[in-house]
């Protein structure tokens, strides 16, 4: 049921980190920007459990967060309907997110409504698969993104059962040919503060895409929000 991000068969053993980066187009915010829970990353860091949370147009509740080992191929574990997996051996858990890159793995599938089902849809909804953006991967291989600021301005929050929090703002999202991904040197690159990459398959009705659905955004600062 369902399938891996990034598509682990095809993922290979090491994530470059590039000696460039090439981020994608930054685009208008949509989505609500209001905060339930303010000055979340001033506190405590949260542990490596909790609870995962995402206002916006693709609204995620009653969803939970725990680890999953970086094992090949990534596919993270039940209870597919409501837990999400950080990556533990590649980037940063919540507790250190602030570090690096924060990976979140979901399940989305065309099947049953998953865990990340409500990104995956609205995403794949709203890209223009007649113009991709075409950029240079690892190698100078060519790698073609489909973005969409339909998410942008949502807020993605894990916090664990004592409250503490972290909290970031998605900046942008697009899809990407699964087997194409791990060129895409921007997105495996694991050292980019702040940094949280949502990953799910993407799916369009009933039908389950040969693409991830990729999200990224930053460590709000609430003294500024």
């Amino acid at each position: 049921m369902g399938c891996a991000g990034l598509v682990g068969c095809s993922f290979a053993e090491e994530a470059p980190s590039p000696a460039t980066s090439t981020a994608p187009t930054s685009t208008t915010s949509l989505a609500p920007t209001t905060s339930a829970a303010p000055h979340v990353n001033e506190g405590q860091a949260p542990v490596g459990v909790g609870t995962f949370r995402m206002d916006g147009p693709a609204a995620i509740t009653n969803a939970t967060y725990d680890s999953m080992p970086y094992v090949l191929p990534l596919n993270p574990a039940g209870p597919q309907d409501t837990m999400v997996r950080w990556v533990e051996g590649w980037g940063q858990s919540p507790t250190t997110a602030e570090a690096g890159t924060t990976y979140v793995l979901g399940h989305a599938w065309g099947q049953a409504p998953l865990v990340f089902n409500p990104i995956s849809e609205l995403a794949t909804a709203n890209v223009n698969f007649n113009a991709p953006e075409v950029i240079s991967g690892v190698g100078g291989v060519q790698v073609s993104r489909y973005p969409t600021a339909v998410l942008n301005g949502s807020r993605i929050t894990m916090a664990d059962a004592s409250g503490n929090a972290r909290e970031w703002i998605v900046d942008g999202t697009y899809l990407i040919d699964k087997y194409e991904a791990i060129d895409d040197t921007w997105l495996v690159d694991e050292h980019i503060p702040g940094r949280i990459v949502l990953i799910a398959c993407s799916t369009d009705g009933s039908a389950d895409l040969g693409f991830n659905v990729i999200v990224h955004g930053h460590l709000t600062d609430e003294r500024n929000a």
